[in-house]
């Protein structure tokens, strides 16, 4: 089978898709993935056929006449910016662009916002596999997302909370539908009916959650044929086999396991005062610390002692499991990754899905967290005190460690994407 993946945006939404597609390899299936022409060397180094989808770093920066640190600030503050000013202006290219290969696929897979790839689905009569990689694009009344500006009910047990939900669904769908209409009035033009809502695409073919079971269950609203098939790991930085560098192995064998401070590869940007404040956490509570700052910080140019090391990036699921507790921003990928390693993590939530990843993780009782606008280093110090000290947080984040080690979410996925149509 021939298997096109579609996805865009930072790297939480690329490594997903990454391991899916190794996985889909490793099943026998023949896969191209699509997604910004600037992961084109990374995906390819991974041993995966590439195909440019979306707009690159350099074409936003232009286009948008916005540096790089002034667009992750918008998209942190504006969900609808995403929709209207990063997907919507690129969509009919996007079409143009992937119908050729959708036409030779057998079957297309996207996330949840790879609108281009559903439309050339749609177009070229391709079944469509939506990839949920978070419980929040979901949006069920029963386990609703909690989200800045939404008022929902949590674990309601009563019908009068559920149609309360649902009428906040609703509100939020009114709101949303000037952001959306870019979007809808192109599905149009192709004559095509819009299946979308306020988590994206609805597909009547299948639905793959790439969450564990552990952090979300399937709720009676889900979409038909939907699946919980557990998180997907992959972390390569170049594409080839993780590894820490010399640097960094040094730093973590000359002393006791440091904490670890990041995040993610688009709200880095931007993060200068996060990471200075980290640094004064660490030396309050005379601790030591890894700072994964990006390749562009100008701290990875200054000393900061022996107790610190401020470096680009670092594989997750090999510098995790050696850390004391992990400090991150809460996106999907490093939440599963700091879920993943057993140890006890302050998540500090920006914007959109990653305040909902923070409520899980505290409901599984692994963690606590701390809002990005509010990280001081009086209110840093008082949040991250019991998750370096409550030995209940930390047998709790072991037992999510547990629960993960027994789902390989990737191979899972792909055996239902290569399973033959009912």
């Amino acid at each position: 089978m021939k298997i096109v993946l579609a996805t865009h945006g930072s790297l939480g939404d690329l490594h997903p898709f990454m391991a899916l597609g190794l996985a889909l390899k490793a099943q026998g299936a023949e896969v191209v993935l699509a997604s910004h022409p600037d992961y084109r060397q990374k995906v390819e180094a991974a041993g995966l056929n590439f195909h440019d989808y979306g707009a690159s770093r350099e074409t936003y920066t232009r286009d948008l006449r916005m540096a790089p640190e002034a667009i992750i600030h918008r998209l942190t503050r504006d969900h609808g910016f995403m929709i209207k000013r990063l997907i919507a202006p690129y969509l009919e290219t996007a079409v143009a662009d992937l119908r050729p290969l959708v036409a030779s696929a057998d079957v297309v897979v996207g996330s949840s916002f790879a609108y281009g790839a559903h439309i050339a689905a749609l177009l070229e009569q391709k079944p469509f596999t939506v990839i949920a990689l978070q419980p929040t694009v979901m949006m069920s009344v029963y386990d609703p997302p909690k989200v800045k500006k939404a008022p929902f009910i949590f674990n309601p047990t009563q019908d009068w909370q559920r149609h309360y939900n649902c009428l906040i669904v609703r509100a939020g769908e009114a709101f949303m539908a000037s952001t959306q209409s870019s979007i809808r009035r192109i599905y149009k033009k192709f004559s095509l009916k819009p299946h979308i809502s306020l988590g994206g695409i609805l597909s009547d073919h299948q639905t793959l959650a790439l969450y564990d079971p552990l952090f979300g269950q399937i709720e009676p609203d889900f979409p038909p044929n939907t699946q919980i098939c557990g998180f997907p790991f992959y972390d390569s930085e170049d594409g080839h086999e993780p590894q820490l560098s010399r640097e960094l192995t040094r730093f973590l064998s000359n002393g006791p396991a440091p904490l670890v401070f990041g995040l993610g590869s688009a709200v880095v940007t931007g993060g200068g005062a996060f990471y200075r404040t980290a640094i004064e956490v660490t030396r309050h509570l005379n601790a030591r610390a890894v700072l994964l700052v990006g390749a562009d910080s100008p701290l990875l140019k200054e000393d900061h002692g022996p107790d610190i090391l401020a470096i680009p990036y670092a594989p997750h699921s090999l510098l995790f499991p050696r850390c004391r507790a992990i400090i991150h921003h809460g996106g999907i990928g490093s939440t599963a990754q700091a879920l993943r390693s057993g140890r006890p993590q302050l998540v500090v939530p920006v914007f959109a899905d990653q305040f909902d990843n923070a409520r899980r993780v505290i409901r599984l009782g692994a963690g606590k967290h701390l809002n990005y606008d509010q990280w001081t280093l009086p209110k840093a110090i008082t949040a991250l005190t019991p998750v370096l000290d409550d030995p209940d947080i930390t047998i709790h984040a072991q037992e999510a460690r547990l629960s993960l080690s027994r789902n390989d979410g990737a191979a899972t996925a792909a055996a239902y994407i290569l399973k033959p149509s009912r």
